[in-house]
């Protein structure tokens, strides 16, 4: 596949972050229509261990499970599961320690 040299940099730097081995997390970022999700897709064939895909927005997460990232959430549901309840109803949320970004 033919890379932008956007897409290629940050190919550069995911090969670089695999090497340094000391962040648990790879964040991609760009405008809507820049390739995120090909290049994340990509990235995630050839890694070998467990990956996660996660965007701010659950209509983004969606669009990333419409192009084949299995699984993709908010990082928000990565984060925090609802916990409870407070006085008024409102849903109260806990930090969740089991999660793969915990």
């Amino acid at each position: 596949m033919k890379w932008s040299p956007e897409q290629d940099a940050a190919l550069k730097a995911v090969d670089q972050w695999l090497k340094m081995g000391d962040r648990q997390v790879f964040r991609l970022f760009g405008y809507a229509g820049a390739g995120k999700t090909t290049l994340a897709r990509h990235l995630a064939e050839g890694a070998g261990g467990e990956v996660a895909f996660a965007a701010f927005t659950g209509k983004a997460a969606h669009v990333m499970r419409q192009k084949g990232c299995e699984g993709a959430t908010t990082i928000h549901s990565l984060i925090y599961r609802p916990a409870d309840e407070d006085e008024e109803g409102a849903l109260v949320f806990a930090i969740r320690r089991d999660a793969p970004a915990a």
